[in-house]
């Protein structure tokens, strides 16, 4: 969750005490994975989740404890037997969280400013914390590396390491004398939206619910406006075949095509047919599906192409309204992305020496 860094840069420029809570370890049946994190302030407020229950409650805590005194905890969960009965906090996984207080300083804020400009141009790199256990957190905790600087940037007990590191997904690091979280930053999951009519509010909504940056793409000013999408990170007032070249959608980025009319979704579909994107999805019926892909073949498209849309777009859940569809079409983007996921873990996994 990549976005947590550009909540927590918000609250240093306020001036605010931060503690940034992770998930670094764990096994077994737990809610949330690895890497997986929340931000808690001063008063307890929790911002971001990392399982609810027990589990987050203790953090909390914890958390409000570690902001006052200005040190770090590294804490230990793990239920068994009757205790998991009696508490909704694990199905008798275990977890280690660490929590880290951050404080509003020059040099604080200048370093998550530069993880946060790394994520929001797509930078791949990585973000190693020294896990300080019951001690302050001091200026060298933590290492900003982009992809390009390993293995060179690594601490030289990391360099053996490097090759299988480099490709690897957030994963607590054993050394002999300390403990290092390896945290690779990955480009945000952007949806890209064409189309601001009904449909496409609710989709907005639960789309950035679910960990999706939204972005709004239609040419009607009194559809597409903050007022009806709050949520969204982008809104372009423009014609479609004028805003692709302005998004350019890549392999990181979903779109779904929920415009007026059949003759704008071709216009969409036309402009990100060829592109190596991770989701492309239309809404309409089949009718509606072979007048438009009928147009774009005799243009010259692949059918290949065309076979990986979506189209209809989301799962049958038998939707209806609106709110219905969209929960169908945000349902399939998770699908689709957990799919994605598991399948790049498989993949580093085979490749691992």
């Amino acid at each position: 969750m990549t976005e947590t860094f550009g909540e927590l840069l918000k609250y240093l420029k306020e001036g605010r005490r931060v503690a940034l809570c992770r998930i670094v370890k764990q096994v077994g049946s737990a809610p949330r994975h690895i890497g997986t994190k929340c931000l808690v302030l001063e008063d307890g407020t929790v911002v971001g989740t990392i399982g609810g229950g027990m589990l987050e409650w203790r953090v909390r805590e914890q958390a409000k404890g570690a902001i006052a005194l200005g040190i770090s905890r590294l804490i230990h969960f793990e239920l068994k037997g009757e205790d998991v009965a009696k508490t909704d906090m694990l199905c008798g996984g275990m977890a280690d969280v660490y929590i880290e207080p951050i404080v509003p300083q020059e040099e604080t804020i200048s370093f998550f400013e530069r993880v946060a400009e790394m994520v929001r141009e797509e930078r791949r790199g990585v973000l190693l914390t020294r896990l300080r256990e019951d001690l302050p957190i001091d200026g060298d905790t933590r290492i900003l590396l982009a992809i390009e600087e390993i293995p060179g940037g690594l601490p030289k007990e990391l360099e053996p390491l490097a090759r299988e590191l480099r490709l690897s997904e957030p994963k607590l690091i054993e050394l002999e004398k300390e403990k290092i979280f390896w945290e690779p930053l990955i480009p945000p999951e952007i949806l890209y939206l064409f189309g601001a009519g009904h449909v496409s509010t609710c989709v907005a909504s639960l789309a950035a619910m679910v960990g999706f940056q939204v972005v709004v793409i239609d040419d009607r000013e009194e559809f597409a406006n903050e007022g009806r999408f709050p949520s969204a990170k982008k809104i372009l007032v423009l014609p479609i075949e004028e805003a692709i070249p302005r998004v350019d959608p890549g392999p990181h980025s979903y779109v779904a095509i929920i415009t007026r009319g059949h003759i704008h979704d071709a216009a969409a579909l036309r402009g990100v047919i060829g592109k190596d994107l991770a989701y492309i999805g239309m809404i309409g019926s089949r009718r509606k599906r072979a007048l438009v892909y009928n147009g774009l073949m005799k243009e010259g498209v692949p059918k290949d192409l065309l076979e990986r849309v979506h189209c209809p777009i989301g799962l049958d859940i038998g939707a209806e309204t609106p709110e219905e569809i969209a929960v169908s079409i945000v349902a399939e983007l998770i699908k689709v992305r957990s799919e994605r996921r598991k399948e790049a873990r498989e993949k580093k996994g085979a490749s691992s020496p």
